[in-house]
């Protein structure tokens, strides 16, 4: 696919659309100008206005996920936590459960999902228009069903009770809020529908879809993207707040759909087999990515793109010159990941510092200190500024000149101090996730056993070294907790740490309330830090230190590799002290805008 025609297409469809207000920002749709609607009267006419209708939408989609403010409410994922330093203060509210005053990240979440909604309202209104094809109509239509579900599906878990726009239409401000129920109403019908426009599972046939994949991987949404997101959406119902048991059965069919169809070939997508493939920047087309979300050839933005995803730097530390601190792993959540290949990925195993003069990388834990005595907070003996791991899943190495890698991320190798954007796919819908799925919607559904409990077995077995993956003892629970380690960190997934905890958040089961365990967890941690051992005395260590490496004469102090053992256990509660009380107007669900309250007062929970 030559990508800079398709996004210059799908630029030039947004500007068409923009017309008249019609994709002007979220606010505004309540508002919107009827001028708009002549731009839709006289644009969808042809099977290209289609084509460039949905490049328009992906444009949306794409912008939605370019940086970290969308996703600060992720920071209520037990995985995850921010740096305690100023810029990063919606951030922290976020990871504190606490009511804030900086809302960039529900403003961003809230406008461009919207956009979002808005575009894909313009197609499903409007595609039968087109003299086109049916097939092309019908996938155009899939698209937008597909995508309008995606972002009310996220606004609904952060927000809660929204406020419905299907067809762009002006209403003064006044639309009222909908209930949870019936947002997941529209929801389950649109996805209905996207299920029955029949859209392929593949499109790299390029006498057919000439710009609709690229390198095997699907670009617009396919057959299974639409089961996948189902069996998410399904398990999202039978939970939190809901809680229609029903709805297990039918995760479980769409989940059944794509892994049955995946293991027999008649979808394309596989599992990688190793795990510093699946999201390495070398392996960018991966076909474990049901849904990719690409940023490759932007036009208007050079080699590299500033519109091209920032993600590179989010989880750098800013002593590297390289990063913001925005997401980092919560210590806690470090210490209890298995070990394996898939943590190894997920997170740096040690952190490089910087190249000595003889090219000798010099890495570190991330717990190490400078001179080898315990950590100190009076003595600032530590190397890690921030004190914490670092996660790695959107890391890329560079070369000595700067330039990107194309090869799975290796921590002991650097990465560039100056690039503040690099065209890495993200994977919205992988796999293993819908395995994961699968398996825990099957096991609570009672259905599919042994194919449910084999689907689980492939996600751990390629986690795991050999001979430490655990015994399946208990398929549900091990299913959601697997899927939290697939997502460490990656908030850009369609199902984040933090929903998982979200769907089992409630109070109609007590077992079920995992979001405010993360909470009380780390408020017992705040009291009885002793209880949470980080890294038990006896661990070796890698550290540096400046050593005179002269045989005689004068000294020639270096930088060196030092290896030595703790002598004690380390333990310490995370630097930002969750909220004394669990509230469910900030700890739960986000608050709406405040510009989008005051213009409609209907906003109100």
């Amino acid at each position: 696919m030559n990508h800079k025609k398709y996004y210059s297409a799908a630029v030039a469809a947004l500007l068409a659309l923009s017309t008249g207000g019609v994709l002007s920002s979220c606010e505004d749709f309540l508002t919107e100008d009827p001028k708009g609607q002549m731009v839709t009267e006289t644009f969808f006419q042809t099977e290209n206005d289609l084509i460039l209708s949905v490049n328009a939408l992906y444009y949306n989609v794409a912008y939605s996920q370019r940086h970290t403010n969308p996703y600060i409410p992720d920071c209520q994922g037990d995985d995850m936590t921010t740096a305690a330093k100023q810029g990063n203060e919606a951030y922290q509210y976020a990871d504190e459960y606490a009511e804030t005053n900086e809302y960039k990240g529900v403003n961003d979440l809230w406008s461009f999902q919207y956009k979002i909604i808005q575009a894909a309202n313009l197609i499903i209104d409007n595609a039968d228009k087109a003299d086109a094809p049916q097939e092309i109509k019908n996938m155009a239509k899939g698209n937008a069903y597909f995508w309008r579900a995606s972002a009310y599906f996220r606004l609904v878990r952060v927000f809660g009770p929204l406020p419905i726009n299907e067809h762009n239409e002006p209403d003064n401000n006044k639309t009222p809020l909908s209930s949870v129920e019936d947002v997941y109403k529209l929801i389950e019908d649109d996805l209905i529908k996207a299920d029955a426009c029949n859209l392929p599972v593949s499109y790299n046939d390029k006498s057919k879809y000439p710009e609709y994949a690229f390198n095997g991987t699907n670009i617009w949404i396919s057959k299974q993207a639409v089961k996948s997101l189902m069996c998410a959406v399904y398990m999202n119902m039978a939970g939190y707040p809901l809680f229609k048991s029903e709805y297990w059965k039918k995760a479980a069919d769409a989940g059944h759909d794509v892994y049955t169809n995946c293991e027999n070939g008649t979808y394309p997508n596989r599992m990688e087999q190793d795990w510093k493939q699946v999201f390495s920047y070398g392996n960018n087309y991966s076909n474990e990515q049901i849904v990719t979300v690409t940023f490759y050839g932007t036009p208007g933005t050079g080699a590299m793109g500033d519109f091209t995803s920032q993600w590179v730097k989010c989880h750098r530390f800013a002593q590297f010159k390289a990063g913001w601190g925005d997401f980092m792993p919560e210590r806690w959540y470090w210490a209890n990941y298995p070990d394996g290949p898939r943590k190894r990925a997920m997170i740096d195993p040690k952190i490089y510092v910087y190249k000595i003069t003889d090219g000798t990388p010099l890495c570190v834990d991330w717990w190490a200190t400078n001179d080898t005595d315990p950590y100190s907070a009076e003595k600032k003996n530590n190397i890690i500024g921030v004190y914490h791991p670092m996660f790695s899943s959107v890391s890329i190495n560079c070369d000595n000149d700067g330039n990107l890698i194309a090869a799975p991320y290796d921590y002991s190798l650097p990465q560039s101090e100056t690039m503040m954007t690099a065209p890495h796919n993200h994977r919205f819908i992988r796999v293993s996730e819908v395995y994961l799925w699968f398996a825990e919607s099957a096991a609570m559904a009672g259905e599919y056993a042994s194919e449910a409990t084999e689907a689980l077995r492939k996600v751990m077995e390629r986690a795991y070294d050999p001979g430490k993956m655990p015994a399946i003892t208990n398929v549900a629970e091990q299913a959601f907790t697997e899927h939290g380690y697939e997502v460490a960190g990656y908030p850009i997934a369609l199902c984040s740490r933090r929903s998982d905890l979200f769907r089992k958040q409630g109070i109609a089961d007590p077992t079920l309330n995992r979001l405010k365990d993360s909470w009380m967890q780390r408020r017992d941690q705040e009291a009885n830090p002793q209880n949470y051992v980080l890294v038990p005395a006896g661990t070796e260590t890698t550290t540096y230190q400046r050593v005179n490496t002269a045989a005689s004469g004068r000294p020639v102090y270096k930088d060196m590799p030092v290896t030595y053992t703790t002598t004690t256990d380390l333990y310490m509660a995370e630097e930002l002290k969750v909220s004394p009380t669990f509230d469910p107007n900030y700890s739960i669900y986000q608050p709406y805008p405040p510009a989008e309250v005051e213009k409609n007062p209907n906003l109100r929970r």
